[in-house]
């Protein structure tokens, strides 16, 4: 018995030991093997995603001795933060994941086809799902509800579904949106249960869902729906997921991963084909501004969808831009119309003022003339009398030559003298139709600053009409008397006397100036009345008999001036001593 156990123990042991050795060879041989890592998008849950990505696994495992592949079951946040800490060595994910993540080096080798559709390039689409018992059957009706989606970038469960609100004009900002993550499952349980308006699903969720056994599809109803006998769906149908490699792989295993996903069948049918383009999805993100770079084409189309939503708004905005702009375009016409007549005003005005001052010069120059040419030849015809006496009662030949020499040089200074008093009573300037009270605005307005100085009132009361006559010399007349008025109260203010006239107390009431024309029967009555104390009788008196300039002793060249000019318009001039001053009166007829 003894013997029998020790064959027994002999024979076991050396079993013992080749297994042990068996087992550390297999133990060695897989830590010696390659370990690639394999991110899958897991946009159900782990769970689902590891049962349906396991055959892939599987296949890659098989076929590629010597490396070993372990898969990883992350949310699409997840994903990308795995990629940007270089945690992956292959990726499974969307196409629309895929573009996104294309700077990270991603080298695309094979195409999902769908097992729904059993194509790569038209596999992928999304549904917008209401309840069965909703009231909601148009997407127009979701603006301001509560809508439940992925997040802003998921494919399947936003952007698909999002586009082709947009293009009906349901722009995003118009929806109450719910974005929950992942898993997918957890949109359809909120809206059967009502917490949510309406859910964007990827197509066939549903459809998965239900043959499951987790819902009931006759509870939901979709919108929007495409001609379809595979799944319900809302959005055209976009290439399928990709499978792609992240960074400097070994070539010869990307070969060899790309053989075997190609070849890979399950359940009779392939699982992997050919990697296709991805222009569509491209596009796609491009309109909404994702991806590496928006091309122009992406950037005209969105300008394209805002003017067929925005249009009405823009059109009156245009409107409006281009009335403001005519609107000034007009206003800075104007302007410039208005300054060209009012530069064109101001030059004539000053033309006009220099035409005044020169009349003025050649009116007072003519009357200054007119009374010495006739002061200075009573006195030569004197000396010429004289003269003629002394040569006709001389008896000597030389007294009678130099009385000769003298009635000589008198005749020819008689000669001289008419002809400048020939020169200077030319006939005036034309007379013109003016109005008399802007004619007194205008010497208020010249004079009334000097007078206010001197504290002397100066105002005018006139009445509407117009005046026959020349102009610059009326207004030389009253320019004249004005003056003189104005000289009077600053004689009284220095305590000269008055003539005939009671006096007041100047310096503290101050002088009062007024200048009024009024129109009556056959002319024009212009006034200048002061409270200057009055003139002298002798002067009042020279002037209503028109007596020559001798006469005119004390009166100044201003009131000669006036009184002379008064005559040649056809007027006349007088004077008279009110209670406290003078009032000069210049009468105009209709016509001068």
């Amino acid at each position: 018995m003894a013997n029998r156990r020790s064959r027994l123990r002999l024979r076991k042991g050396p079993l013992c030991h080749g297994l042990i050795l068996w087992l550390l060879l297999l133990l060695s041989s897989q830590a010696l093997a390659d370990q690639y890592r394999v991110g899958f998008l897991a946009f159900r849950g782990e769970a689902q995603a590891r049962a349906e990505w396991a055959p892939t696994l599987s296949a890659l495992n098989g076929a590629l001795t010597g490396h070993r592949f372990e898969g990883r079951y992350l949310t699409q946040q997840q994903l990308d933060e795995a990629l940007a800490a270089g945690q992956l060595d292959f990726v499974v994910t969307n196409p629309a994941h895929f573009v996104l993540n294309r700077g990270r080096g991603l080298n695309w080798l094979a195409s999902y086809l769908d097992p729904h559709y059993g194509q790569a390039r038209e596999s992928v689409a999304a549904t917008l799902l209401v309840r069965a018992d909703s009231g909601i059957t148009v997407p127009e009706q979701l603006r301001g509800q509560l809508v439940g989606a992925v997040h802003k970038q998921a494919f399947g469960g936003y952007l698909l579904v999002a586009e082709q609100l947009r293009r009906r004009g349901i722009l995003p900002a118009e929806l109450n949106f719910r974005f929950t993550g992942y898993p997918v499952d957890a949109l359809v349980y909120l809206l059967r249960d009502g917490a949510l308006t309406a859910a964007m699903l990827p197509t066939c969720l549903l459809e998965s869902m239900a043959q499951e056994g987790l819902i009931e599809a006759a509870d939901f109803r979709a919108l929007m729906v495409e001609d379809d006998a595979v799944c319900m769906r809302s959005t055209p149908l976009y290439p399928g997921w990709s499978f792609a490699a992240v960074g400097a792989v070994d070539e010869g295993v990307l070969r060899a991963i790309s053989r075997a996903l190609l070849n890979l069948e399950h359940q009779g049918r392939p699982l992997w084909g050919a990697a296709i383009r991805l222009d569509e999805v491209e596009r796609l993100l491009a309109d909404w501004q994702l991806g590496p770079a928006s091309d122009p084409a992406s950037i005209l189309r969105l300008l394209r969808q805002l003017l067929d939503r925005y249009w009405p708004f823009l059109a009156a905005l245009v409107i409006v831009v281009l009335a403001m702009l005519l609107h000034h375009y007009r206003v800075t016409l104007l302007l410039l119309r208005r300054t060209q007549e009012r530069d064109k005003l101001h030059d004539l005005m000053q033309h006009k003022e220099q035409e005044l001052a020169q009349a003025r010069q050649r009116i007072l120059v003519g009357e200054m003339a007119t009374g010495l040419a006739h002061e200075l030849n009573q006195p030569l015809s004197a000396i010429q009398a004289y003269a003629q006496a002394g040569e006709l009662v001389s008896d000597t030949g030389p007294q009678q030559e130099a009385f000769g020499h003298i009635v000589a040089e008198t005749e020819r200074g008689a000669a001289i003298i008419r002809r400048f008093r020939q020169w200077a009573t030319q006939p005036l300037p034309c007379a013109e139709a003016f109005e008399p009270a802007d004619l007194c605005r205008e010497l208020v307005a010249r004079i009334g600053p000097r007078a206010e100085a001197k504290g002397v009132r100066l105002s005018a009361r006139t009445e509407a009409g117009t005046l026959l006559s020349v102009r610059p010399a009326v207004e030389q007349i009253l320019n004249n008397l004005l003056g003189n008025a104005l000289d009077a109260h600053a004689r009284l203010a220095n305590g000269h006397e008055t003539h005939g006239c009671a006096t007041h107390d100047h310096t503290s009431s101050g002088g009062i100036m007024l200048l009024t024309a009024h129109h009556e029967v056959g002319g024009w009555r212009l006034t200048v009345e002061d409270d200057a104390g009055g003139v002298d009788n002798s002067i009042i008196e020279a002037m209503q008999q028109s007596l020559p300039a001798s006469h005119y002793h004390g009166m100044g060249i201003g009131l000669l001036v006036s009184h002379r000019l008064a005559l040649r318009l056809g007027g006349r001039l007088t004077l008279v001593n009110t209670g406290r001053g003078t009032r000069a009166t210049l009468f105009l007829p209709e016509e001068a």
